[in-house]
């Protein structure tokens, strides 16, 4: 019995389901694997990028998309707006500001998100090729949603697993598998995520992008 067929088991899938289970969850591993060996490359390349991308951009050149992060190359934490009907981000101020709350300390307060340093730490650093993982994900497209997340055919674990609860969370929506686990590990929290990420899907995306994390560790929360 293989890793993630034991994590199954351990969270009361079904065995009936285990098959279907396992076909989505593996499906996501070649393209993540790619993901994270270009990931690695992605700090030396954001040096050149970072550098010679005018202030002004908004998403990388198409030929560049590889190294998008899908969110948003001037960071994550912009306002939104709500236009004709959809939520869209608006852009990143182009002015050096202060942040005022504790996530941006690694975030290089004061400069502009759009200065080099923000731009390298979050797209070079930071970068998880996000644009590649909406590229193979699935579409969540023909189920139901309820207050904007879908609603799951399936679920079994604890729902409420976390950097402070260890444990195995499954869930499965239109035919497409997440699996979650959290154990403690160092005096932190070990965090793996496989398959596609059906728990965060919602009404504006409505996909699940892919994911293949069989490590990440988070420090003891202060």
């Amino acid at each position: 019995m293989n890793k993630l067929q034991t994590y199954l088991t351990e969270a009361g899938v079904p065995a009936e389901l285990h098959a279907q289970a396992l076909a989505s969850l593996q499906s996501a591993r070649k393209p993540a694997m790619f993901r994270f060996w270009l990931g690695l490359t992605a700090p030396i390349v954001w040096l050149f990028i970072a550098a010679l991308l005018p202030r002004k951009a908004e998403q990388l050149p198409r030929w560049l998309r590889w190294y998008d992060n899908n969110i948003s190359i001037n960071g994550d934490r912009s306002d939104w707006a709500l236009i004709d009907g959809r939520h869209v981000r608006m852009p990143a101020p182009n002015e050096d500001v202060v942040h005022d709350d504790g996530q941006h300390v690694s975030y290089w307060p004061p400069y502009s998100p759009r200065s080099f340093l923000p731009r390298w730490n979050f797209n070079g650093i930071r970068n998880r090729c996000g644009w590649l993982a909406k590229k193979w994900g699935m579409p969540l497209e023909n189920i139901a949603y309820r207050n904007g997340l879908p609603v799951l055919d399936g679920e079994w674990g604890n729902p409420d697993i976390g950097r402070q609860v260890m444990g195995i969370r499954v869930a499965c929506a239109g035919g497409v598998w997440q699996l979650v686990r959290t154990s403690k590990l160092w005096g932190g929290t070990k965090t793996e995520n496989y398959g596609f990420e059906v728990l965060n899907a919602n009404t504006i995306d409505r996909f699940a992008t892919c994911t293949w994390t069989a490590w990440s560790w988070k420090g003891p929360k202060k």
